[in-house]
């Protein structure tokens, strides 16, 4: 159990119309630890020198993710997408950067998972373990593909949990994934929704509310993550876009980028807390 303080992290979120450095200084004024970046290969070095500068930590590179249903699949595009994600990881260890956030599957449609699959996965698991980065693979949508990936490639260095809150919420209708991966937690996704509100589970209920305007239990995910042995820092994934038909997030783009990471670092602080 930790019972120590959490360093607080965001996701850069773009649209500001500041540069890379000035972007970064801002999250340092505001009172932010760290960050996390998709891959966006240009801008990397600029990412990385930011962060050096101002004392950040650059916690994690979020893989490309549009194309991983494919990567279960035989042929060469499984190939191809499995080969990008490698250079992503190649580019984390370049950078310094511990830990790639990587999706097992995308899609509502399919739970099966397969050999080939299997090794694309190896291939990526392997780049990481000898590169010393690692793996985060997040708890989305299809269990059972994060579920193949945990058995085929238990005790592997690279091989880690990203817990996304809101996904546990939604996608895992509330299930305790800490439970079965907590023991390899080595980054978070803190955001918000308000659970399933169809009969089937669909992308649209996962809103990336900041935390507590949902109804997530913030006491309940802060306790099963101390009782883990992570001591890394605390980072969320906000988003200022509405999801279709919804005008949950109108609040949020009028507050600016500046006040809303102020807002969102104040429900952090709080959160840790507990």
């Amino acid at each position: 159990m930790y019972n120590g303080t959490y360093k607080l992290g965001i996701n850069l979120m773009g649209g500001t119309g500041l540069s890379v450095d000035d972007h970064v200084s801002m999250l340092k004024r505001i009172g932010w630890d760290g960050f996390f970046t998709g891959w966006n290969r240009e801008k990397l070095p600029e990412f990385a020198a930011a962060a050096q500068k101002h004392n950040m930590i650059y916690q994690s590179i979020h893989a490309p993710f549009t194309q991983a249903r494919y990567l279960w699949d035989e042929g060469e595009l499984g190939e191809q997408v499995a080969a990008d994600l490698i250079e992503c990881v190649r580019d984390c260890a370049a950078y310094s950067i511990p830990v790639m956030v990587i999706h097992p599957f995308i899609g509502f449609g399919e739970h099966t998972p397969t050999e080939a699959g299997l090794r694309n996965f190896g291939k990526i698991v392997s780049a990481a373990d000898s590169l010393g980065v690692r793996l985060g693979f997040e708890n989305v949508e299809g269990e059972e593909y994060l579920a193949a990936i945990f058995k085929a490639f238990a005790g592997h260095p690279s091989l880690g949990f990203c817990l996304d809150t809101g996904h546990e919420l939604c996608y895992n209708r509330g299930r305790d994934m800490l439970a079965e991966y907590g023991h390899a937690l080595c980054h978070t996704h803190f955001n918000d929704n308000v659970g399933v509100t169809g009969e089937d589970i669909f992308w649209t209920d996962d809103l990336h509310l900041v935390m507590g305007d949902g109804i997530a239990d913030w006491a309940d995910i802060m306790r099963r993550i101390r009782n883990t042995d992570y001591e890394g820092p605390l980072m969320c994934e906000l988003t200022f876009a509405n999801k279709p038909g919804k005008n949950t997030h109108d609040g949020y783009s009028a507050m600016g980028h500046e006040r809303f990471y102020s807002f969102a670092l104040e429900r952090m602080r709080r959160i840790a807390q507990m």
